[in-house]
């Protein structure tokens, strides 16, 4: 299933900044950068109500993101198309069961949150190992191919758990 990021105030509001290209005869890209939020790129889940080493269910990193940004010159339109990589660890408390880390992909303008989506990502850990890895489905955004403005980013983190 494709999962969109578009909502439909964000496009007049987007600041892009352009990509690269080779090709004097093609059309200018201004593609947002897709990164890691430093601020938010490890999670430690713990038993609810706890939070001592021996109620560690895992720790987990966001180990980056890769991707593509595609013009459709018909539409005057980029597609934006991304996935994120994930590391976790094995707490004491898990004993080998499936994590399910929640984080969530968000297009910025400077300071400004434009738009923000929550997902989740399973994460087995497979016979006794202490280590998994697991990698995102691709997550699409589509936005105007304009210039208007250059402070736009894709920023995607962990979601922190509501107290």
């Amino acid at each position: 299933m494709k999962q969109y990021f578009a909502p439909a105030a964000a496009l007049a509001l987007l600041a892009l900044a352009a990509c690269a290209d080779d090709d004097d005869n093609a059309p200018a890209m201004y593609c947002p950068p897709v990164a890691v939020l430093a601020q938010a790129s490890t999670l430690t889940q713990y038993l609810p109500g706890r939070t001592d080493i021996g109620a560690e269910l895992t720790t987990a990193t966001l180990t980056g993101v890769a991707g593509s940004c595609t013009l459709n010159k018909k539409k005057h339109e980029l597609t934006v198309s991304f996935k994120a990589g994930f590391s976790a660890t094995n707490g004491p408390a898990d004993h080998g069961q499936t994590v399910t880390l929640p984080y969530f992909v968000a297009l910025t303008n400077g300071d400004d949150i434009i738009g923000k989506s929550l997902y989740s990502i399973a994460v087995p850990f497979d016979g006794n190992v202490s280590t998994a890895t697991a990698t995102s489905k691709p997550i699409k955004a589509i936005f105007p191919n304009i210039p208007d403005n250059i402070n736009a980013q894709i920023l995607v983190g962990f979601q922190s758990p509501q107290p």
